[in-house]
């Protein structure tokens, strides 16, 4: 494994473990609460754990156990999503401002609406561009629906019929999504099998004692804790920071860290 292959192996697992992390916490919120009193009355019945969060537990293992090239190609599909939902809310608001500011001529005819214009076109082609790039694919036009409200207004729709075409856009881009999604269902499934025949191959060659032995190395497990702690440690570190009753002015940092 190269270096690069290291790094990806440790990064691209660290939203998985603290997803599986955060439904922990959860779980055990949710446990307490049920398990709590309520006005004399015993313990109920009804305290299992709702299928979501049990499907959630298999999500986050398998996003854990999958190979880094699986990793890697599902992180791109979620970036691209990211920004064709980018894209779109660029749209929104360009077409938001249009409303407000009125103006119901050509954007060429007014240099400071023909600047805002350029700036939204050059965002959005941006975006289509890096979608494509991600998809690794030339059919970029896939991916410029958010372009369908800029270039109305380029082509003079009137500014009521804006707000028409950023929905058109926003419709064809989520039927996009949902061939895609119908096209790949089986997708998730094929991931599981993934997750599943990395740990057969496993316990084949090593059998069940050698298998955690197998995953230790192959996840990076105390690189993985190592840095899911010092993200986390960092989050709590900076949202103490911010907070409006820190004692960091009266007594210092350096006391702060070492009384915690």
């Amino acid at each position: 494994m190269s270096r690069l292959e290291a790094v990806a192996n440790v990064v691209l697992r660290v939203p998985a473990l603290a997803l599986l992390d955060l439904l922990y916490r959860w779980d055990a919120a949710a446990v307490a609460e049920l398990l709590r009193p309520r006005h004399g009355d015993g313990l109920r019945g009804d305290t299992l754990l709702p299928p979501s969060l049990s499907a959630g537990h298999v999500l986050c293992v398998v996003l854990l156990v999958l190979p880094v090239r699986s990793l890697v190609r599902l992180y791109l599909h979620l970036l691209t999503a990211l920004l064709l939902c980018a894209g779109h809310q660029r749209a929104s608001d360009y077409v938001r401002h249009e409303l407000e500011r009125g103006f119901q001529g050509a954007v060429y005819s007014n240099v400071a609406e023909f600047g805002r214009f350029t700036t939204a076109l050059a965002g959005q082609v941006c975006i289509c561009i890096l979608c494509a790039l991600l998809m690794r694919t030339r059919q970029a036009w896939l991916f410029a629906a958010p372009l369908l409200p800029v270039l109305a207004r380029l082509c003079g729709f009137p500014l009521h019929a804006l707000p028409l075409a950023n929905t058109f856009a926003a419709i064809l881009t989520s039927m996009e999504v949902l061939y895609v999604l119908s096209s790949h269902i089986l997708v998730p499934f094929q991931l599981a099998a993934a997750a599943c025949r990395e740990i057969l191959q496993a316990m084949e060659l090593y059998r069940l004692l050698a298998l955690g032995v197998s995953l230790w190395s192959q996840l990076s497990v105390p690189l993985l804790f190592l840095v899911f702690w010092l993200v986390l440690f960092s989050l709590r570190l900076s949202s103490f920071l911010a907070s409006s009753s820190s004692p960091v002015a009266q007594q210092g940092l350096l006391f702060v860290l070492l009384s915690r």
